[in-house]
C-alpha cells in the first residue's frame, strides 16, 4: 500500500464518512494537532470530491449484487457533491415497479435525459456511493420492487466473454515392472479438451491419445460440438456430439441437435445437482473411469478416500465403470449408477428437452436416427408430472410419471412402454417402471433414500438396448435393480452412521449385491472410522471386509497429518498402512506423502508408496513411486491448459467450464485471494481456472508481492459468466516510482498538511504529509509539481538526486 493511501486512511479515520448526496459538513477539532502545525483540512470538511461523469459501477440492491451498470453522476444541489442520476430504464434494471411510484415522478423519469435523485423518486430509499471502488449500494423497500425469486440474475447481467481459444490437457505416464518375471507394462494417456469462443457461440472438442509398449499411438476423438444460450427459455442449444437428457428417459450418446432447459440459468434455489465419483484406494493406484467402453478420465490417486468432481458435465444417466489398478498389480472394478433425483418442480415451473440426431456408439460409429422430446411440469406444492416420447425407425417408446411430495417423503414414479422391430423380423414390446424416494427426518437427523427399477419382461428394450441390438446381440438385460441409503447423525461432535445397499439381477439370473455399514467420529484431534462391507457376485463366495482408519493433524498449523488404515476380509487377507502427508509453501503449493504398507495372507507383501505434487499458476505436476515384493511402479502426471486471446498466450491450471482472464498492468506477482496458487505473470495476466456459470463470482487481487512502483486503483470485481464463457477482468493500475521531497513556502514555513500534489497536466500524483514532505508517485526524475490547498497553490521545480541527500525545495506561489 502506498504512503499516499496510508495518509488518506489516517485522515479518513478522523471524520465520519457520509453517503452520496448533498455535501455534509464535518466537525474537526484542530486542538488534536500540535500547536503551530500548518494544516489545510478544508477538502476533508465534506465528503471526498466526486467528479461528474458517466461511470460503470458495481451495483448492489438490499445487499445483493444486481450487476454492473452505467450510471451518470451529476451535481443536483448547488454546492453539493456529484450524485447518481436515475431514469426510468435504470430503475427498471434494478427491479423497481414503476407503477408503485408517484405519477409526477414517473413523468420526470420518462423524460429524455432524466436526472432524478433516488430520494426524490423512491420514498424511504437510500444510497451509498463508494467511488474509490466504483460501487453503488442501494437500499429500497420491498413494496416498490418487482417480486422476483431470491438470487435471480437477469440475462443482461450475464457475461458472454471475449474471443479466445484454449487447450486443456491431462497427461499421465504409467510404468509397472514385474521384477520376478522381468517384464514391464508402460502406457501413456493424454486427454485433451479444446475450445474456441466467438461471440455467444462456444465451440468444443474432446479427445485423447493412448499409447502402450508395442502398440501404435492412436488418437480417439470423443466429441465435437458448439453451443449457445437461449435465455428467453432458460435453455441451451447444442449442435454436434452430446448426450440426451437423463431426467425422463435413459441418457443416450447422440450426434445432432439438442435444445433443453438448463437449470443453472434459474435462481440458485431452483437449480439441480451434479454427480461425483467417490471411492477408496488401498495404495497409489491408476484410476480409470469409463462409460460404454470409452475412457472418460484417467489419473493417479493416493491411498485413502478420493473424490473426482472434474468430469466434464454431459448430462449422463448411465453406469460409470470405475477401475483401480493398485501398486501390487491387482485391479478392482465397481460400477457407479447415476440416479436422478425425484422429478419434483416448484408450482408453475417447467423444463423441457427436444433432441434429433443419430445414436452415437461408444467407438464413434453412427446408429439409428431418432427424435425425442420430454416435458416436466410443476402443478402445485405436492404434485409434478412428466412425460415424453422417443421415435425412431422401427422403434417407439413413451414415458409418463409423477413426483409427489408427501408426508413420508418425496416420491417419483415413472412408467415406460416400448415397442421395437428387431433383426430377424422379431417384434417385441414391454413395460418397465422406476421408483425413487427420499426422506429427511429432521427430528432425528436421519437421511433416507431408495431407488427401484424393474423391467416386466425380457422384451422391454430401451432405445440404447435397441440401437445396440442392430449391430450385435443384446447384452444380458437388467431385470431389476434396487438401492438403499441411510445416513444418521449421532450427537453434536460430528459422529455419523451410514448404511448402503445395492442389489442387481439380470434376466439370465446373474446377480450382484453389495452392502456397507460405516461409522465416523472424532476423538479430540483424532478422526477415525469403521467400515463393514459385504459383496456377493453370482455364485461366488461372499467377501466380507472390516476396515478401520484414523488420522491426526500434526503441528500448530495442521499442515501435515499422520493416518493409518487396517482392513481384514473373509479370505484371510490383512492389509495395513501408515501414511504421513502434508503441504508446504506459503500457500500450500507443494503436497507430499509417504506410506509404509504390509499385507498378510495368501499374498504376503510389504512395501512403500511415495508421492509429490506441485500446484501453480501454470498447472499441476504430480509424481509417485511404489515398491512391492516383485513389483515396482512409477507415475508422472501433468494437468494444465494454454489460453490464447488478443493479449497473447497464457499458461493456466486445469480449466473448468467457464473461466476468467485477469489483467492488471504492472501488477506482476500479485495473487488472487480466491485462488492463492495463481499469481499474475510479468505482463500482469493470470487465468482464474474456474467460475460458476450464471452465478456471481467475485475476484479480488492480493497486492502482497507487487512492486512498490505500482498501485492498484481497483482491487475487486464481480462477474456472472455464461456457461463456457471466457471473461476478461481489467484492473486499472497506476505506475510510477514513489519518492519523497521536502518543500517549504516562500516565508520558510512548511507546506500545509493534506495539500494535493499534481503534475503539469493536472494529474494527481500525491499529497503533502507531516513536516511539509511531499509523497509523490511519478516516473519523471525531474519536472514541475503543483501543490494546491483551498484557493491557493504554488509550484516546485524538482530534480531527483540519487547520490546525495535531496535538498529542500522552495514552493513558489
Amino acid at each position: 500500500m502506498s504512503i499516499r493511501h496510508i495518509h488518506r486512511q489516517t485522515l479518513a479515520g478522523i471524520f465520519f464518512a457520509c453517503s452520496a448526496g448533498p455535501a455534509t459538513a464535518i466537525e474537526f477539532d484542530t486542538g488534536l494537532l500540535r500547536e503551530g502545525t500548518s494544516v489545510d483540512l478544508r477538502r476533508f470538511e465534506q465528503e471526498a470530491t466526486v467528479p461528474e461523469g458517466t461511470y460503470t459501477l458495481d451495483v448492489s440492491l438490499n445487499q445483493q449484487w444486481v450487476g454492473r451498470h452505467t450510471v451518470s453522476l451529476r451535481v443536483q444541489v448547488p454546492g453539493g457533491q456529484a450524485a447518481p442520476c436515475y431514469s426510468e430504464p435504470l430503475l427498471q434494471k434494478f427491479g423497481v415497479d414503476l407503477h408503485r411510484l408517484d405519477g409526477q415522478i414517473r413523468e420526470q423519469l420518462a423524460q429524455d435525459g432524466a436526472c432524478v435523485g433516488l430520494a426524490e423518486s423512491v420514498a424511504a430509499a437510500s444510497e451509498t456511493l463508494d467511488f474509490g471502488n466504483l460501487q453503488l449500494h442501494l437500499q429500497m423497500p420491498q413494496q416498490v420492487l418487482v417480486r422476483i425469486p431470491s438470487g435471480y440474475l437477469p440475462p443482461e447481467n450475464w457475461d458472454s466473454g471475449i474471443t479466445a481459444a484454449f487447450i486443456d490437457y491431462r497427461l499421465n505416464l504409467f510404468e509397472q515392472q514385474n521384477l520376478e518375471q522381468g517384464d514391464s507394462t508402460r502406457q501413456a494417456y493424454l486427454g485433451l479438451r479444446s475450445g474456441l469462443n466467438t461471440g455467444q457461440w462456444y465451440w468444443r472438442h474432446e479427445g485423447s491419445w493412448q499409447a502402450s509398449a508395442g502398440m501404435p499411438v492412436r488418437y480417439q476423438p470423443l466429441s465435437t460440438s458448439v453451443h449457445r444460450d437461449i435465455p428467453a427459455w432458460s435453455a441451451q442449444l447444442m449442435l454436434g456430439d452430446s448426450y440426451s437428457g437423463s431426467e425422463v428417459f435413459e441418457s443416450s450418446a447422440m450426434r445432432g441437435v439438442r435444445l433443453g432447459s438448463d437449470p443453472r440459468m434459474l435462481p440458485e434455489e431452483q437449480r439441480g445437482y451434479a454427480p461425483v465419483v467417490r471411492g477408496v484406494a488401498n495404495s497409489i493406484a491408476l484410476l480409470s473411469i469409463r462409460q460404454r467402453g470409452v475412457l472418460l478420465h484417467e489419473s493417479t490417486v493416493t491411498p485413502g478416500p478420493f473424490e473426482i468432481d472434474s468430469l466434464y458435465a454431459s448430462g449422463l444417466n448411465d453406469d460409470l465403470e470405475v477401475s483401480l489398478r493398485e501398486a501390487d498389480g491387482s485391479v478392482r472394478t465397481f460400477f457407479l449408477p447415476y440416479q436422478a433425483a425425484p422429478l419434483a418442480l416448484r408450482p408453475g415451473a417447467s423444463r423441457f428437452e427436444l433432441a434429433s440426431g443419430v445414436f452415437r456408439e461408444g467407438r464413434g460409429q453412427p446408429g439409428p436416427g431418432f427424435v425425442q422430446g420430454s416435458w416436466q411440469q410443476g402443478l402445485d406444492n405436492r404434485f409434478s408430472v412428466h412425460g415424453g416420447t422417443w421415435l425412431a425407425e422401427d422403434y417407439l417408446a413413451s414415458a409418463m410419471g409423477v413426483a409427489m411430495n408427501t408426508a413420508v417423503g418425496a416420491v417419483g414414479l415413472t412408467g415406460y412402454h416400448a415397442a421395437a422391430s428387431l433383426p430377424g423380423n422379431r417384434d417385441v414390446q414391454g413395460q418397465a417402471w422406476r421408483l425413487s424416494w427420499r426422506q429427511r427426518l429432521s427430528e432425528t437427523g436421519t437421511d433416507l433414500g431408495a431407488t427401484f427399477t424393474r423391467s416386466e419382461g425380457p422384451d422391454y428394450y430401451s432405445f440404447n438396448d435397441y440401437a445396440r441390438s442392430l449391430s450385435r446381440a443384446r447384452a444380458d438385460a437388467l431385470r431389476w435393480q434396487a438401492g438403499l441409503t441411510v445416513g444418521q447423525s449421532l450427537g453434536e461432535r460430528g459422529a455419523r452412521l451410514a448404511l448402503s445397499a445395492s442389489l442387481r439381477q439380470n434376466w439370465s439370473g446373474l446377480s450382484q449385491n453389495s452392502y456397507s455399514l460405516a461409522y465416523n467420529h472424532r476423538f479430540g484431534r483424532i478422526n477415525y472410522g469403521i467400515n463393514l462391507s459385504r459383496e456377493l457376485r453370482g455364485t461366488r463366495e461372499p467377501i466380507n471386509t472390516l476396515m478401520f482408519s484414523a488420522s491426526i493433524p500434526l503441528g500448530e498449523q495442521r499442515r501435515s497429518s499422520l493416518s493409518t488404515t487396517l482392513d481384514r476380509d473373509s479370505r484371510g487377507q490383512v492389509r495395513s498402512n501408515v501414511r504421513w502427508s502434508g503441504v508446504s509453501g506459503d500457500r500450500g503449493e507443494w503436497g507430499y506423502g509417504l506410506a509404509l504398507l504390509h499385507q498378510d495372507g495368501d499374498r504376503a507383501d510389504g512395501g512403500f508408496d511415495a508421492n509429490v505434487l506441485h500446484r501453480g499458476s501454470s498447472g499441476v505436476i504430480t509424481g509417485s513411486l511404489s515398491n512391492r515384493r516383485g513389483y515396482r511402479q512409477a507415475t508422472l502426471g501433468a494437468q494444465g491448459a494454454v489460453v490464447a486471446h488478443a493479449g497473447g498466450a497464457l499458461a493456466a491450471p486445469p480449466l473448468g467450464e467457464s473461466f476468467a482472464i485477469v489483467h492488471a498492468p504492472g501488477a506482476d506477482a500479485a495473487r488472487i485471494r480466491q485462488q492463492a496458487d495463481v499469481k499474475l505473470d510479468r505482463r500482469g495476466y493470470a487465468v482464474i481456472p474456474s467460475l460458476l456459470p450464471y452465478s456471481i463470482n467475485t475476484i479480488e487481487l492480493d497486492p502482497k508481492g507487487m512492486s512498490r512502483d505500482t498501485e492498484l486503483l481497483l482491487a475487486a470485481q464481480s462477474v456472472v459468466p455464461r456457461a463456457g464463457a471466457v471473461s476478461l477482468l481489467h484492473y486499472p493500475t497506476r505506475t510510477g516510482r514513489e519518492f519523497t521531497l521536502q518543500g517549504t513556502l516562500d516565508d520558510g514555513s512548511a507546506l500545509p498538511f493534506g495539500a494535493q500534489v499534481y503534475d503539469a497536466q493536472d494529474n494527481e500524483l500525491g499529497m503533502v504529509g507531516q513536516g511539509g514532505r511531499l509523497h509523490v508517485r511519478s516516473d519523471a526524475d525531474e519536472g514541475t509539481l503543483k501543490v494546491k490547498w483551498g484557493d491557493e497553490h504554488c509550484s516546485i521545480n524538482y530534480q531527483l538526486h540519487a547520490d546525495q541527500r535531496p535538498p529542500t525545495y522552495l514552493c513558489r506561489q
